[in-house]
This record gives C-alpha cells, sequence and structure tokens, in this order.
C-alpha cells in the first residue's frame, strides 16, 4: 500500500518555522526569514525532481537576493562525509567575470549569458590547515580526499539547481569547469589545494521556455534490487531499444558530436535521423579532443597542490 501519513508532524518540511530554523543554521536572520518565505511558494520536492531539464538560454534579470541566499543555504545543508565539508562554493554574479570564466571552461555561453554562476570547487586546503593546527601529521590520501569532496559539493550543486528550479529559475551543471581549472583557480584567487570541478549557472528561462525533461536510459539498467540482475544479452538488449528510441525522436542530433572531432577524416557516416544515444555515447568518449583535456586535468591538479596517489603518504608540510 502507498505510505499516506494520516497527517503532517512538526517539523514537516514544509513547516514555516522547521525551514526557518533550518535556514538559521547558515544564514543570518533576516536571510533565514526570507528563505522561509520563499518556500511556502516553491514547487514540491517530487515534483520538481523528476521535472528536471537543463536550461542553456537565459534572461539577463538578475538573481534576486533572498533567492540567491536559499540557494546558499542549499548549498551548504546537504550531506557531507565525516563533517569535513570538503568543498568550497564560489558565486559569480559580475559579468565581466563570467565572461572570462566562460571563455576558460570551454566557451560556454550560457555561463555568460546567465545571470549568476556557482564555482564548486573541492576544498583539500581546510582540512590539512586544521590537521597541522591541532598539531598532527597529515597522512589523507589524496585521491580518496578528492572522491569524497566532489560527492559533497555535487550534492550542493544538485540543491541548489532543486531549489532554483523550484522557484522558477532555470539551471544548467558546468563539467567543463575541471578543464579550465588552473586557470579558473587564478581567476578566481584561490588557495592552492581548492580545485574548481563543477560549476551552475543560473538565471530566469529565455522566452519563459522550460526545456522537456529528456529521455533517461531504461530503469533495469540503472537501478538493480539487491544484487546485478541483468544478463550481458538483456543489457544489449535495453541499449538497443533505447537507442532505436532517441533515434526515432532525433533526441541526440542537437548534440551530435562532430565528425571532425572523431581525428578519422572524410564525411560523417551516420546519416541524420541515424544518430542516437549509442552513437552519442561513443563519440563523447572517442573523440580526439579528450585526449589534450585529459593531459590538462593530469597537470592542472598537481599544479594546485594535489597529490593523486600515495596512501599514507606523510605530508612534508
Amino acid at each position: 500500500m502507498p505510505h499516506r501519513p494520516d497527517r503532517p508532524t512538526a517539523t514537516a518540511p514544509r513547516d514555516p518555522d522547521a525551514v526557518r530554523h533550518a535556514a538559521a543554521t547558515v544564514l543570518d536572520p533576516a536571510d533565514a526569514d526570507a528563505v522561509a518565505a520563499l518556500a511556502a511558494h516553491s514547487a514540491g520536492t517530487l515534483a520538481t525532481v523528476l521535472t528536471h531539464a537543463s536550461v542553456r538560454r537565459f534572461t539577463a534579470d538578475p538573481v534576486p537576493d533572498d533567492v540567491l541566499a536559499a540557494l546558499e543555504a542549499a548549498l551548504v545543508r546537504g550531506p557531507t562525509s565525516s563533517a569535513l565539508h570538503s568543498y568550497t562554493h564560489v558565486v559569480v554574479r559580475d559579468a565581466e567575470r563570467r565572461r572570462r570564466l566562460a571563455t576558460l571552461a570551454g566557451d560556454q555561453r550560457w555561463i555568460a549569458e546567465a545571470p549568476l554562476l556557482v564555482v564548486g570547487c573541492a576544498d583539500l586546503r581546510r582540512a590539512r590547515t586544521i590537521a597541522h593546527a591541532q598539531g598532527y601529521r597529515y597522512t589523507a590520501h589524496d585521491l580518496r580526499m578528492l572522491v569524497s569532496a566532489t560527492a559533497d559539493l555535487t550534492i550542493g550543486l544538485q540543491n541548489a539547481s532543486l531549489v532554483a528550479q523550484s522557484l522558477g529559475y532555470g539551471t544548467v551543471l558546468l563539467g567543463g569547469v575541471l578543464n579550465g581549472a588552473l586557470e579558473i583557480a587564478s581567476e578566481l584567487g584561490l588557495p592552492e589545494r581548492i580545485v574548481p570541478l563543477v560549476g551552475l549557472s543560473v538565471g530566469r528561462p529565455a522566452d519563459d521556455r522550460w526545456p522537456a525533461p529528456r529521455p533517461r536510459l531504461p530503469l533495469p539498467l540503472l537501478v538493480h534490487h539487491e544484487q546485478w540482475s541483468l544478463t550481458a544479452d538483456e543489457e544489449q538488449a535495453l541499449l538497443a531499444a533505447h537507442d532505436a528510441e532517441t533515434r526515432a525522436q532525433g533526441t541526440y542530433e542537437g548534440r551530435r558530436i562532430p565528425w571532425a572531432a572523431m581525428g578519422r577524416g572524410g564525411t560523417d557516416p551516420v546519416a541524420v535521423g541515424d544518430y542516437g544515444v549509442l552513437e552519442h555515447v561513443g563519440r563523447k568518449q572517442g573523440r580526439a579532443t579528450w585526449a589534450p583535456q585529459g593531459a590538462k586535468v593530469d597537470v592542472d591538479l598537481p599544479a594546485l597542490g594535489l597529490k593523486v596517489h600515495g596512501t599514507g603518504d606523510v605530508d612534508p608540510t
């Protein structure tokens, strides 16, 4: 039977007092009051999650201060591994800085066009500084810490994205931030061991046009119960059926990876109408342009003070 609670509890998420109390754990009283007032007008969680879609065209209308306060609270109210808060977010409103960051992140125009940008950074500086201040050696494994920090900051960005959408603002997550990590860190004046990894653009959708949610892979491919439950043949059949559906709907034609990016020469062998999810994923992962981006990341992380090997090594500083 579906679960239908008889009555809301005193701490139900829509309770204004509960929202105000939670907001006040991270915001000043005035901002907490403003966020609690906004919550009464926000869309429900389930509807927001299920109708989420990335927005890449924005109006220039600024994001109001109360909405920004709600986003900031969402960025830091998510779970954090071992209470380390191994992340730092940088909010950018300045138009010129956003334009420079858009270039550094791969010429993504929606970074420049959106009135608000959040740059999510793995922060492996704070915990080391605290450990040293307490008189301890720093022996944490940076690779494990980087994975933990990435999870923490991504949770925060997704929370902020859903809050924004619940209030009528569109968002798009920005993986290209990692490709320009070293230059973006310089632009933002970040100390060593704070590494930009993922961004979030926020703003009102242009022309009030909300994209329809894109299709997802069939649920049996993405969610298993108890143990892995698919044979190789079943997996391939599900992928083939989904590929046929995306080709028929033209889901990925507007996102086609140019044939020139594959470094193979000649003309594109895949006709219009035959470009589905399998071809898109294959090109996305096999394009020649991944090589210099990957090599750049290999250089950027050490340059920003991260060592991603050496479990148990003692930090000499």
